[in-house]
């Protein structure tokens, strides 16, 4: 009999900083108008778009039609501000949700000047219907993460998505069907696919510490993830804002409270002996498994705050993953 232990140590440090993108997409849009209270639309609003999640601000101006566009918004929640103009009051909206990848909608009632007004939108982690894009995706905010039952690396959380079912035999997760060597996995807008294998590396599979939103796309998807002929999980991590936030926790998984292993059937011979009339004897012996011993733990600690307040941020993570296991091996 022997006993081995296995000791695995995996820790990640992720800061991150404004202004630094990628080739692949990160980020979504707001599209909006601004209308007076009988519906018409008025020009020349300024709106101030400041993140509350994240650090990220920015103003953009109605056209002659009366909308506004802002793109390359990093996904996360934001308040969304129309400044005071001739004849009209300054208006509020406290938060909307901007996903991956989508075009969040936010549209302005103005009211008359010498009053104020707050836009009241219900916070919601179901993206609206983007009618400018044909694809098919699932978005995981962090919101929805932190209320579903998961373990503690973002690819837990996949099966979430419709198009999605874990197949461990066939290369990890499946999308549409696909088997797992024919996806793309993208984190902060690099590729981070095995080339050789076509699957996620252990390393790259990261703690939920450092994701703000997955999304998952099935079909219909841009050129850019041409090279994907199964689906796409794109993959954005936190950052920080001009709020100092931190957080600290301890998670484990002790054995007890895993599964048992399977029995295994082992095939015993009996050599025939002619001379006393005997024939070959074939029997199956059912053969237990013995369950693993130790227990995985999961602390994790996270600071962000300001470094230039609405100009740089930054966002410190460490998530070390300690798993001990204790293995008896029983030698025939």
């Amino acid at each position: 009999m022997r006993k081995m232990k296995l000791l695995v140590f995996v820790a990640a440090l992720v800061v991150s900083l404004a202004g630094i993108s990628f080739g692949q997409e990160m980020t979504g849009s707001i599209e909006g108008t601004t209308k007076d209270a009988q519906g018409n639309l008025v020009p020349g609003v300024t709106v101030t778009i400041q993140g509350i999640s994240l650090g990220f601000t920015r103003t953009a101006t109605t056209d002659d039609t009366g909308r506004f566009t802002v793109t390359q918004v990093p996904p996360g929640r934001y308040k969304l501000t129309s400044s005071a103009t001739a004849g009209f009051a300054e208006s509020v909206i406290p938060e909307i949700q901007v996903n991956l990848g989508a075009a969040t909608a936010a549209n302005f009632v103005l009211q008359a000047a010498g009053t104020s007004a707050s836009v009241d939108i219900a916070a919601s982690d179901v993206a609206a219907i983007d009618l400018t894009g044909n694809k098919i995706q699932t978005n995981i905010t962090q919101r929805t993460a932190d209320l579903l039952p998961k373990g503690v690396n973002f690819t837990s959380l996949l099966n979430t998505a419709p198009a999605v079912r874990a197949e461990p035999l066939s290369g990890g997760f499946q999308i549409d069907g696909a088997s797992g060597s024919e996806n793309t996995f993208i984190i902060d807008g690099q590729e981070v696919t095995n080339f050789r294998t076509g699957v996620l590396n252990l390393n790259n599979n990261i703690p939920f510490q450092f994701v703000q939103e997955v999304q998952v796309k099935s079909s219909g998807f841009e050129a850019e993830f041409g090279g994907a002929t199964g689906g796409v999980i794109n993959v954005v991590t936190r950052g920080g804002s001009n709020e100092w936030r931190g957080e600290g926790g301890l998670e484990f998984r002790p054995s007890e409270l895993q599964g048992d292993p399977r029995p295994f059937l082992r095939l015993t011979n009996v050599a025939a002996i002619p001379a006393l009339g005997q024939t070959a004897l074939s029997t199956q012996e059912l053969i237990p498994v013995k369950k693993d011993g130790g227990t995985d733990v999961f602390p994790h600690f996270s600071l962000g705050g300001p470094i230039i307040k609405n100009r740089a941020w930054f966002f410190g993570s460490y998530a070390p993953q300690i798993l001990k296991t204790y293995r008896t091996i029983e030698y025939t």
